[in-house]
């Protein structure tokens, strides 16, 4: 599949800088095409990023500055539209400024994708978790996938899912980000009448010989009744697609990543600290070189569905 990894930046430069080292780390770096997308403003950091870029080792690289600030709600839709409607890409992996990656991240997440074929509702797959075992019980976990409705760190999206759930997301941001600051889009109206208005949509069936996770592994991201602490955005909105259309989100159950963005649009330390980010364990295993198949855990040690917590 041609697949491309689209980076995010803005003014983080000292997040931005471990990211990219620690992507020029995975060998991928030296095949793929990497896309990074710099949003503009007052704030923006665009020439010391550009420089960063220019001098890492990366091979294929392409920049796309903004001119302006369009928000992180405009920026990661219209990156993902102008990869997969504009460029045809196949897939893509989505990298924020604010994780550290493993050397096998990319090649897991790869693996993963395409392993996850076999099945026709699985819609987005990536490589984090947080996971507070030891290296020993990590070593034995490391070919192991489980349902999450986690944040969207690293993940991969094909260009089949994403015609399947850029719906939601367009319509979205032409009715509520087109013109408006992120920061003040209209958080009353997408909790009262957006969300619920897809939540309640029939869930798209899939039918055929291909195989399916089954329903009762597949947690929706949200309830129907939203409070003013379910999160509004572009992610949420991308999770809400995601259900609408019927797809699983995987995740390994051992993380090939440590996430370090203590300071940011959504995060503080205090916020860092209270969703145990401080604590996360990651080692890194050269045998994630060797991994050809993974299993899927849908049940827990009693024999129920695994049931991912709420999107947060």
């Amino acid at each position: 599949m041609r697949t491309a990894i689209l980076v995010i930046g803005f003014k983080r430069l000292h997040y931005f800088q471990q990211t990219l080292e620690s992507l020029e780390r995975n060998p991928e770096s030296q095949t793929l095409d990497f896309h990074f997308y710099l949003d503009g403003g007052r704030e923006s950091r665009q020439d010391e990023l550009i420089e960063m870029i220019e001098a890492s080792s990366i091979k294929n690289k392409h920049i796309v500055c903004r001119d302006s600030n369009y928000g992180i709600g405009l920026h990661l839709i219209g990156a993902r539209r102008e990869i997969f409607d504009g460029l045809g890409y196949d897939r893509l992996i989505l990298f924020e400024d604010d994780m550290l990656l493993s050397p096998t991240y990319i090649s897991i997440v790869l693996k993963i994708s395409d392993w996850a074929h076999q099945y026709d509702n699985i819609g987005t797959v990536m490589a984090y978790n947080l996971n507070k075992s030891d290296r020993n019980q990590h070593a034995e976990d490391l070919n192991k996938v489980v349902p999450t409705n986690r944040h969207f760190w690293g993940y991969c999206l094909t260009r089949k899912v994403w015609d399947n759930i850029k719906q939601v997301l367009y319509d979205y941001e032409e009715e509520y980000l087109d013109g408006v600051p992120y920061k003040k889009r209209n958080h009353r109206r997408i909790r009262s009448k957006y969300m619920p208005h897809w939540m309640m949509q029939p869930k798209r069936k899939y039918e055929g010989e291909v195989m399916q996770l089954p329903d009762d592994a597949i947690s929706p991201p949200f309830g129907i009744k939203q409070n003013r602490n379910t999160p509004t955005s572009q992610d949420a909105m991308t999770a809400l697609g995601l259900w609408n259309a019927g797809y699983a989100r995987l995740t390994t159950v051992v993380p090939r990543a440590r996430y370090i963005g203590i300071h940011g649009l959504s995060f503080t330390p205090r916020v860092f600290r209270k969703q145990g980010f401080d604590t996360q364990q990651y080692f890194e295993f050269a045998e994630d070189s060797e991994i050809t198949e993974f299993e899927l855990v849908l049940r827990d040690g009693d024999g129920n569905f695994i049931k991912p917590t709420k999107y947060e």
